[in-house]
């Protein structure tokens, strides 16, 4: 019976001992990976390299004037206007004097009726060729602040008649936009020339 007793308490003891030796080798992983984990946390904290910012060119030249060859009112060095390359009145106002929302931002287009009255007054059937004329008008045509005051009647006529609207004369035509920058219809001008 002795022998039972000494048998059980062996086994016990060597039970004991095995799990001992296995708490010491999960203790032993767990220090491993506390070590390791120690090790990359400097590697986290450290920041990366920052690349030099590259200086912002500016779009204009030192005299003023961009690729195109127009200053931010609109003028080339010849004194030509081209509302496209206005952007000065942008940076501070929705709008621009002359009553146009950013082109870039909000891009011409042409109404039905536009269409409509360019085939039958202008006598222009092609699409593209409609649109692209409607863009030379928007970008050369002359507006009640460029002409004199004696030739700005058909203007405030028309301005009367559609209210919001921006009217611009260029090539004998009236063209009559909206103010977001579509264009409404087209009139005939025979009295002012521009």
């Amino acid at each position: 019976m002795c022998d039972i007793i000494t048998s059980n308490q062996n086994r016990m003891e060597v039970s004991e001992t095995i799990q001992e030796v296995n708490n010491v080798e999960y203790l032993l992983i767990i220090l491993l990976f506390i070590a390791i984990f120690l090790c990359l946390i400097p590697l986290f904290k450290r920041k990366p390299k920052s690349t030099p910012k590259k200086p912002r060119v500016s779009e204009y030249d030192s005299e003023g004037y961009n690729r195109q060859g127009y200053n931010e009112v609109g003028r080339n060095r010849q004194g030509k206007y081209n509302r496209y390359y206005n952007v000065k009145c942008y940076k501070t106002d929705l709008y621009s004097e002359e009553g146009f929302l950013d082109i870039r931002k909000n891009p011409l287009y042409l109404t039905n009726h536009a269409r409509e009255r360019m085939y039958e007054r202008m006598g222009i059937n092609d699409s593209y060729r409609m649109e692209e004329l409607a863009f030379e008008a928007y970008q050369f045509g002359k507006s009640k602040l460029q002409l004199m005051k004696s030739e700005r009647g058909i203007i405030e006529e028309k301005e009367q008649e559609y209210g919001d609207s921006v009217i611009l004369i260029y090539r004998g035509f009236c063209y009559v936009f909206t103010e977001n920058n579509g264009l409404k219809t087209v009139y005939k001008n025979d009295r002012v020339r521009a």
